[in-house]
Order: structure tokens, then C-alpha cells, then sequence
């Protein structure tokens, strides 16, 4: 079986999905995530902005699954993100520290960002109440 693969984006808001979520798709079966049927539940799910391949202990947990994908996904507007883009691309940076090298993870990063600002044209990083300015 070839290498599986790690799907970054944002989700698709629609009649199923109501809030803003940066989705992550891990690949549990190439055979099935990559066919024409997959990709096209893939896209329905999420906006892909960039893809990666699983390191082995990712492949070994896909593997116990049933499912074609599995998804993760960070809420953007509930705790503790609070609408925080930099805090959502935070988490995310942590979560695949054990997994992903800091170049590719910066690369994530920016990518996730990048896509989020073109899609949303008017948005602010909220105010957050933890920085304190001493002079």
C-alpha cells in the first residue's frame, strides 16, 4: 500500500455545516479516498488548501479504521479559540508537532492563513485579554 495522505482546509458551510472550522482529513484507504467518488465527498467536506503524506504511526492508526477519512476539525468560533485565526493555526502547529518537520508546518501555516484571509477579506484578529503591555 502506498503512502496515505493528510488533507488541510477549511470547511464548507452549507446546510450540513454551520460554522467556520479548519478540517483536517486523514486518509484511512487510498484506494477509496483517491477514486472519483472520494475526492468528490473530499470536496463537499472542505476547501483542500494543502496536502501532505502521514508519517508511519499515522498510517498504522488509519488503518484500524472503517471509514475512507477521518476528520479533525477546530471550531474557530467557540473556546478556546474564540475566533482567533492565530490561535487556530496555533493549536493546529501543536498538534502535528510530533508528526510534521517545522519547515512543512510553517508552510501549513501560511497556507492555512493565507487561504482564511482571501475568503474572509474583512476579518480581525479579536482582541485578547492575555496580553499585557508593561513600559
Amino acid at each position: 500500500m502506498g503512502k496515505l495522505k493528510v488533507y488541510y482546509g477549511w470547511s464548507r458551510i452549507g446546510n450540513v455545516r454551520k460554522k467556520r472550522a479548519l478540517s483536517i482529513m486523514f486518509e484511512n484507504d487510498a484506494q477509496g479516498c483517491r477514486s472519483d467518488r472520494g475526492q468528490r465527498c473530499l470536496r463537499t467536506i472542505q476547501d483542500t488548501v494543502i496536502e501532505r503524506y502521514q508519517t508511519d504511526e499515522e498510517m498504522a492508526d488509519g488503518k484500524r479504521q472503517n471509514r475512507i477519512f477521518t476528520e479533525y476539525s477546530l471550531f474557530i468560533d467557540e473556546k478556546p479559540i474564540n475566533g482567533s485565526l492565530e490561535r487556530c493555526l496555533l493549536i493546529n502547529r501543536e498538534a502535528d508537532k510530533n508528526n510534521v518537520s517545522k519547515d512543512m508546518s510553517e508552510r501549513i501555516s501560511e497556507a492555512l492563513r493565507n487561504a482564511f484571509l482571501f475568503s474572509n477579506p474583512e476579518y480581525k484578529e479579536p482582541y485578547s485579554q492575555l496580553e499585557l503591555k508593561f513600559e
